[in-house]
C-alpha cells in the first residue's frame, strides 16, 4: 500500500513508536500531537467547523491508511472523528465554546448506560459506560442516557466524568479505551442532541449521511487497513481468501462513493441499504479474519512474539473485530 496519503517519513515515526504506545497502554505523545497538527479527528467535517472538508469517501482512503500505519492510532482516530461528527447536531451556543477549548477531543460510547431526569431547565443525570476509546485524551465524552423511555445522546466536559481503568485487550492496548462514569448531577438543558439527519444545525451533506453507514464504513476500513500491512509483512499471496478480499474491499469503496452521491443529490439512503452496508463491513471482517489465520498459521514462531509488529496487527485485527458493529451475529 501506498504512503502518499501520509507520508513514509511519518508512517516509519509512528511505528517506531507503536510498540511503546502498546507497552504505555496509549498513544505516545509525538503521535497525540500529529492527531492535532494535522488534524486527523476532523477529515469530513466541514471547513465552516473547523475540519479539512473532505468528501466522506475520500476520508475513507485516509482513514485506511492509518490502520495501515498503526491500527490503534488509526482506531482512535476513527472513533474519535465519529463523536466529532455530532458537532454538526449541537447547541450552536454550546459548539462555539467547544471551538475555543485547546486541543479539541470528543470520546464516547454507544451504550444506553445512563438515565436522565428533566430537572430546572436541565437534566439530573447518572450513569455508567464500559469503554470509550480515546477517553484518556478526550476534553469531551459523548453517551447515551434514557430519557422517558427513549435513548438519547448527551455531552459531557472531561472533568464532570470519571475514568476507570478497565482496558485490558490483547489488542489495540494504545487506544486506552477505558471505561467512564457520571456521578449523579445536575447539567444544562442544550447538552442533549438527535442525530437524525433532519436535526442537523449545519447544512453540509456529511451530517445527512446516516450515522450507522459512517460508523460502518470507517470501522470497516480500519480493518482492511490493518489486513493490507499484514499481507504486506506475512509476504505471501494467492490465497482464495485474498482474492475474495480485494473484491469485498473494492465493492466497500464504491458503495461508499455512490451513497455518498446520493446524499449530496438531496435524496435518503433507506434503512435496508444501511443494514445492507453493515452486512458488507461485517462479511468483509470475517474474510479478514479467515486470511489472517491462514496467513499466519503458515508462519514462523517469531509471529507470536508479542514484541513483533506482525504479531501486534493479528492482535488488533482480532481485537476490532469484536466490534458489535463488526462481529458476527450468532
Amino acid at each position: 500500500m501506498a504512503t502518499d496519503i501520509i507520508g513514509a517519513d511519518l508512517v516509519d515515526a509512528i511505528r517506531d513508536r507503536a510498540r511503546e504506545a502498546e507497552l504505555r497502554g496509549k498513544l505516545a505523545d509525538e503521535d497525540w500531537a500529529l492527531v492535532q497538527q494535522h488534524n486527523w479527528l476532523n477529515l469530513y467535517l466541514p471547513a465552516e467547523l473547523k475540519g479539512r472538508g473532505f468528501p466522506f469517501p475520500d476520508s475513507l482512503d485516509y482513514l485506511e491508511q492509518l490502520a495501515y500505519t498503526d491500527g490503534s492510532l488509526g482506531w482512535t482516530i476513527t472513533l474519535c472523528s465519529g463523536a466529532h461528527w455530532f458537532l454538526g447536531f449541537l447547541d450552536e451556543q454550546l459548539r462555539a465554546s467547544l471551538f475555543i477549548k485547546d486541543r479539541l477531543c470528543l470520546a464516547g460510547s454507544g451504550d444506553a448506560g445512563g438515565s436522565a431526569i428533566p430537572l430546572d431547565g436541565g437534566y439530573w443525570v447518572e450513569g455508567s459506560w464500559p469503554h470509550a476509546t480515546g477517553a484518556g485524551m478526550a476534553t469531551h465524552l459523548t453517551a447515551n442516557l434514557i430519557l422517558n423511555g427513549r435513548v438519547f445522546p448527551f455531552l459531557f466536559y472531561a472533568d464532570e466524568v470519571e475514568l476507570f481503568f478497565n482496558w485490558t485487550t490483547m489488542g489495540m492496548k494504545a487506544t486506552a479505551s477505558h471505561g467512564f462514569r457520571v456521578r449523579p448531577r445536575w447539567i444544562p438543558g442544550n447538552r442533549i442532541f438527535s442525530i437524525e439527519p433532519e436535526k442537523a444545525i449545519c447544512p453540509d451533506p456529511v451530517f445527512q449521511y446516516p450515522f450507522e453507514l459512517i460508523a460502518a464504513y470507517t470501522l470497516a476500513v480500519n480493518i482492511t487497513g490493518m489486513a493490507m500491512r499484514f499481507k504486506e509483512l506475512a509476504n505471501q499471496s494467492g490465497k482464495s481468501d485474498d482474492i475474495r478480499f480485494e473484491m469485498e474491499r473494492k465493492l466497500l469503496f464504491e458503495n461508499a462513493v455512490h451513497h455518498w452521491q446520493v446524499v449530496k443529490e438531496g435524496s435518503v439512503i433507506p434503512p435496508e441499504t444501511i443494514k445492507q452496508t453493515t452486512a458488507t463491513a461485517r462479511n468483509l471482517t470475517g474474510i479478514v479474519i479467515h486470511l489472517v489465520q491462514d496467513l499466519y498459521a503458515g508462519m514462523g514462531l517469531s509471529a507470536a512474539k508479542e514484541e513483533s509488529e506482525i504479531n501486534r496487527i493479528w492482535r488488533n485485527i482480532h481485537t476490532a473485530a469484536l466490534h458489535p458493529l463488526l462481529r458476527k451475529i450468532p
